[in-house]
């Protein structure tokens, strides 16, 4: 008989981090999942074929909300009595790892996506630390989605606790057949806006303060003013209550022609073909789902040195790595590659394997069952 097995989210976008792995796991586990109800939902539930918990939890601290949220996954551990929990991201891996652990579930696995107080100082930065040190004291194993997570997890005396990576790190790793250029055209309304002779900067994600969106316009701005042909395509949303951008790069955003922004997509890939050059300057990631993603696509990569992007990419050979929170770093390399592109070529044209020979979508969902296998064979008999 299969183990149940929860998969617990703050918010439902983040089980997007294990689309089509959670349809593979529930071959060997009785995988459910739990997360804040919205309107897609059932979308995620017929997309893996499994069952689906709302319950409403909060991204930022709120004491009140939060003794709410875990009220009801005690009461709902109760009534399911899962075998399994499987915790993500700090808010719902703390929730789910103190439910599991005062309902005695026998397994709490806390995933670590990323580390929230990187981006933070002073009392903000020591409460999210505890956070996470609660979360690993909870949980009976820990798996850190890269090799950077797991170094800083050891550095900041998070936890004991010798964390799992699954395979070379990521969390879902990559389908090659999905993210190519061949898979798909590019998005036809964006492409009007973009003339033949244009060199276009990209990004991918959240417009916020935490991800280098301020430096990235200011930078693009100058470089814009000194080369004509080039376009910035920012693909995202905006967070105006949890990270909100400057106002002025917010205006800048607005009014300049050359700055095309398109929101939130479903689908990244139509706007990916559009871009030469993928930037992603982020102040702290996990893994980096989305340079992955741009490197799949056969685009050289700008990016921050940083955990996780720096397992991605690898200085000039596949992109470039800049310092983070520098506009000045930022400046000269993507100045470097708009003046040479034989050497932006030369990116290009490893980029794409590289990525598929470490981050291999199928060889990291068997990767991820053996472990969680290895994980639950210590409580259970699971065969």
């Amino acid at each position: 008989m299969k183990k149940k097995f929860l998969i617990v989210s703050t918010i439902s976008t983040t089980l997007n981090f294990f689309e089509g792995q959670v349809k593979f796991l529930n071959n060997y586990f009785d995988v459910e999942l739990v997360t804040s109800p919205d309107d897609v939902l059932d979308f995620v539930s017929k997309r893996e074929g499994v069952k689906v918990h709302p319950v409403k939890m909060m991204r930022d601290i709120s004491p009140i909300q939060d003794l709410k949220s875990l009220y009801r996954l005690v009461m709902l551990f109760k009534k399911i009595k899962p075998h399994v929990v499987h915790g993500n991201t700090p808010k719902g891996g703390l929730l789910s790892m103190t439910a599991a652990w005062l309902t005695r579930v026998p397994v709490r696995i806390y995933y670590i996506h990323g580390l929230r107080f990187e981006g933070d100082a002073g009392l903000k930065r020591k409460i999210l630390l505890s956070i996470e040190r609660m979360s690993c004291y909870f949980a009976t194993d820990i798996i850190a989605v890269s090799h950077g997570v797991k170094k800083n997890l050891k550095e900041q005396n998070i936890t004991s606790k010798t964390p799992y990576i699954i395979g070379n790190g990521s969390a879902n790793g990559i389908n090659g057949e999905v993210f190519s250029v061949e898979a798909v055209d590019p998005d036809q309304n964006t492409k009007n806006q973009i003339r033949e002779s244009d060199i276009v900067f990209g990004y991918v994600g959240r417009l916020v303060k935490d991800k280098g969106v301020n430096e990235l316009v200011r930078v693009f701005s100058q470089l814009n003013k000194m080369y004509k042909n080039t376009k910035l395509l920012l693909v995202g949303w905006y967070e105006q209550d949890l990270d909100p951008l400057d106002k002025d790069v917010e205006n800048e955003i607005n009014e300049n022609d050359n700055i095309i922004a398109v929101g939130g997509q479903n689908d990244v890939r139509p706007f990916l073909k559009l871009m030469d050059i993928f930037v992603f300057p982020s102040y702290r990631e996990g893994f980096g789902v989305s340079v992955m993603e741009a490197a799949a696509m056969d685009l050289p990569i700008i990016c921050s040195n940083i955990t996780g992007c720096n397992e991605i990419v690898k200085h000039n050979y596949n992109g470039l790595l800049v310092d983070s929170k520098s506009e000045s770093s930022l400046l000269e390399a993507m100045t470097y590659l708009l003046e040479n592109p034989k050497q932006t070529d030369k990116l290009r044209q490893v980029t794409r394997k590289h990525i598929l020979e470490k981050y291999n979508q199928q060889m990291v969902w068997q990767e991820a069952a053996k472990t969680y296998k290895t994980i639950t064979e210590a409580n259970f008999d699971i065969v």
